[in-house]
C-alpha cells in the first residue's frame, strides 16, 4: 500500500471518530429547532418511507423483517432501521417524532395532510423501485410522477406570500437511478447502448430538477448512484464473489455526466439554486476497501435473505434468514445498506471533502447549521 493510501485511511479513521464524538456534543442543540422549515424527499428504495405500502402489486414492499430495528414494527422502508430520508432529518433537527421524517404522500389522509397544506412540514414521494425514467419501476411513482404530485401539493398549500419563501429555504432530497440500471440489464439491452441509455437518464433527470426549480426549489440535495455492482446481488453471479465492474463502470459515467450536466443547467436556467450531489458511490467503495475504518465487519454478504452470500432472494421471501449483529453489516439485504451503513454515510456528506459530496456538503447546503455546530476538519482523500 503506498504512503499516499495510508495517510489516506488514517484521515478517514480519525474523521469518522470526530463525527461519532460531534453527533453525540450537537444532538441536544438540534432538538431545539428545525435547521430548515421542511423537507421534500423525491426518489427511490433508499428514501422511501412506505408510499409502496399503499400500492398494489407489482410495486414492491418492505414487509417483515424490514424495519427490525424501527420503533415500529411496519415502517416500509427497505432496511433494518432509519434510512438516509430520517438520518438528514434528523441530522436537520427534525427529532419530534420517531422516524423525524416527513410522512409518505400516499399515507396522509384529509386529516393529516393539514400541516402540509398549511405549510408547516414537508412530505415524502419516493417510491422503491422506481427510477428515473417512465419506463423503469412499473406500478411505482416515478419520478415523474413524483414531481407531477409536488405541482399537485404546492397548488393546494395556503401560507399566503410564505410559501414561496418557506419552499426556497427547504431541502428537496432526491436518490435516484440505480434502477434504470437494473432495468437496462433486467432489459436485455446491448453494451452499444449504454451511452445513449445514461445520456437518456441524465437529460431527464435534469429536467425533472428544473421543474422543482420553477416551482421554488432552491436548496437541492441529490444522492448519485451507487456502486451497483458491488452489491451482494451483483456479487452472487460474479466468479469468487467479486464485484460487477461493468455495472460499477455504468454508474460512473452516469455519476460523471450529472456532474457536468447539473452545473451547467444551474448556471444557465437555474440562478440562484444551491445544490450538492452526494457521492454514495465514493462512500460505499472506499468503506468496502476498509470496513474496519468504520466498524463494519462483513461488506460482501447480505444480513438478511438466502443461498449464496444470502442474496439469492429478497429479504421477506419464505425461508429467508436475517444476523443478529446488524450493525456490523454493510448490506441489510441483496440490494440494500444497513442503518449502520447509512449513517456512516450520512456523516460523510454532511462534513466530508468535495469526495463525498461537492461543490459543497450538506452542512454546505444548509448555512444556519455553521450556527449551531462546529464540524471537525475537512479532510481529502
Amino acid at each position: 500500500m503506498s504512503n499516499r493510501a495510508v495517510i489516506s485511511l488514517l484521515a478517514l479513521a480519525t474523521f469518522l471518530f470526530s463525527i461519532a464524538t460531534l453527533s453525540l456534543a450537537t444532538e441536544a442543540v438540534e432538538l431545539t429547532r428545525h435547521l430548515v422549515p421542511s423537507i421534500y424527499v423525491f426518489g427511490d428504495s433508499i428514501v422511501d418511507v412506505g408510499n409502496n405500502n399503499f400500492l398494489p402489486p407489482p410495486a414492491p414492499r418492505a414487509k417483515s423483517p424490514y424495519g427490525i430495528d424501527s420503533p415500529a414494527s411496519i415502517t416500509g422502508r427497505f432496511t433494518n432501521g432509519y434510512n438516509i430520508a430520517d438520518l438528514v432529518a434528523r441530522r436537520l433537527g427534525f427529532m419530534k417524532s420517531a422516524f423525524a421524517s416527513p410522512p409518505a404522500y400516499l399515507s396522509l389522509t384529509p386529516e393529516t395532510s393539514h400541516d402540509l397544506l398549511r405549510c408547516r412540514v414537508g412530505v415524502s414521494y419516493a417510491s422503491g423501485g422506481s427510477g428515473i425514467l417512465s419506463t423503469t419501476g412499473i406500478g411505482t411513482l416515478t419520478l415523474q410522477k413524483q414531481v407531477m404530485l409536488f405541482y399537485k401539493t404546492k397548488s393546494r398549500m395556503s401560507c399566503g406570500w410564505k410559501l414561496n419563501y418557506l419552499l426556497s429555504k427547504s431541502l428537496f432530497l432526491i436518490s435516484a437511478g440505480g434502477n434504470d440500471f437494473s432495468a437496462f440489464s433486467e432489459r436485455g439491452m446491448a453494451k452499444e447502448d449504454a451511452l445513449a441509455y445514461i445520456n437518456s437518464m441524465v437529460s431527464t433527470y435534469v429536467k425533472y430538477i428544473n421543474a422543482l426549480y420553477k416551482m421554488g426549489a432552491r436548496r437541492l440535495g441529490i444522492l448519485d448512484v451507487p456502486a451497483i455492482g458491488c452489491t451482494p446481488g451483483a456479487r452472487v453471479p460474479m466468479m469468487n464473489g467479486v464485484c460487477n465492474d461493468a455495472a460499477n463502470s455504468m454508474a460512473q459515467i452516469f455519476n460523471k455526466l450529472l456532474r457536468v450536466e447539473v452545473p451547467r443547467a444551474v448556471k444557465t436556467s437555474m440562478p440562484g439554486m444551491k445544490y450538492s450531489i452526494r457521492s454514495t458511490y465514493n462512500v460505499l467503495i472506499d468503506l468496502i476497501n476498509k470496513p474496519f475504518v468504520a466498524g463494519l465487519r462483513e461488506v460482501e454478504r447480505a444480513c438478511c435473505g438466502s443461498g449464496t452470500l444470502n442474496a439469492e432472494a429478497m429479504c421477506s421471501m419464505p425461508n429467508t434468514t436475517y444476523c443478529m449483529d446488524r450493525d456490523e453489516y454493510m448490506f441489510w439485504d441483496k440490494l440494500h445498506p444497513t442503518q449502520a451503513m447509512y449513517e456512516r454515510g450520512v456523516m460523510a456528506i454532511f462534513y466530508g471533502s468535495k469526495k463525498y459530496a461537492d461543490p459543497i456538503n450538506f452542512a454546505g447546503l444548509i448555512p444556519s447549521m455553521n450556527d449551531t455546530m462546529t464540524p471537525p476538519d475537512v479532510y481529502s482523500i
